[in-house]
């Protein structure tokens, strides 16, 4: 696969800027907050699934910047479905042992 300079991979090269910065937005955001309740997994699998089928044309027609801007959109979507599992899980947790759970993590740390 080569790199082409016409202006058809250019546009390629801002749109995959846009939308990598509005991915890697939310993780950071999804990080910062440790809520993943409102995302649903259905979006998260269609969006990957979308993103394979973009890398594998990208790969077959050729254009490196479709090819490699799916590719990282796969790993960003990946980060936010591991983000989703591991927050389900920590509510879970933290609503089954309930408010005590902290104090005695913090009691048994602290020992």
């Amino acid at each position: 696969m080569k790199i082409r300079n016409d202006s058809q991979e250019v546009y390629g090269w801002i749109g995959n800027s846009i939308f990598l910065t509005a991915q890697i937005a939310q993780v950071i955001h999804t990080h910062n907050v440790k809520d993943t309740r409102d995302i649903s997994y259905f979006l998260i699998v269609l969006l990957f699934i979308g993103d394979i089928m973009y890398t594998f044309f990208g790969y077959i027609d050729d254009s490196f910047s479709l090819f490699l801007g799916s590719a990282l959109s796969c790993v960003t979507l990946l980060i936010l479905l591991i983000q989703k599992i591991y927050y389900e899980n920590y509510y879970k947790r933290e609503t089954l042992l309930g408010s005590n759970y902290n104090f005695i993590n913090s009691e048994y740390n602290s020992i």
